[in-house]
């Protein structure tokens, strides 16, 4: 078998997989009753670390943001910003992501911004204060 092209295992590498999802309702529990919050003026984070060797990502879009398309829009910019930046992110933790009021006026690049906020807290203390 050949070896994949670097450009495809970069490719393979921003896959946003099964595995990258906090799927349980015990999972999502546990994050949200000892996980540390962190706020931007887009999106909640709740971070707790696991001993995975990646981190995951849990949604909760609440039905007050509007209907099943507008909450699936979101959820769809959330995973592929996490998405582009998920090499960047340290192993081992869930993360729970709930939108604030007035997300759907934001940009995608917002959610980016949100995301880059949260890495450099993750990056500077190893887990959010």
């Amino acid at each position: 078998m050949l070896a994949a092209h670097p450009e495809e295992r970069e490719l393979r590498d921003k896959r946003f997989l099964k595995r990258n999802h906090l799927r349980k309702s015990s999972e999502f529990q546990k994050v949200f009753q000892r996980g540390r919050k962190v706020v931007t003026y887009t999106l909640i984070f709740r971070v707790l670390p696991n001993d995975l060797p990646e981190s995951r990502i849990g949604l909760t879009v609440s039905r007050k943001v509007g209907k099943a398309t507008k909450r699936n829009l979101i959820k769809r910019r959330v995973r592929e910003a996490f998405r582009e930046r998920k090499a960047l992110f340290p192993q081992g933790f869930d993360i729970v992501i709930s939108p604030r009021r007035g997300i759907l006026e934001r940009s995608f690049q917002d959610y980016q911004k949100s995301f880059d906020i949260l890495l450099r807290k993750l990056q500077r203390s190893g887990a959010p204060s």
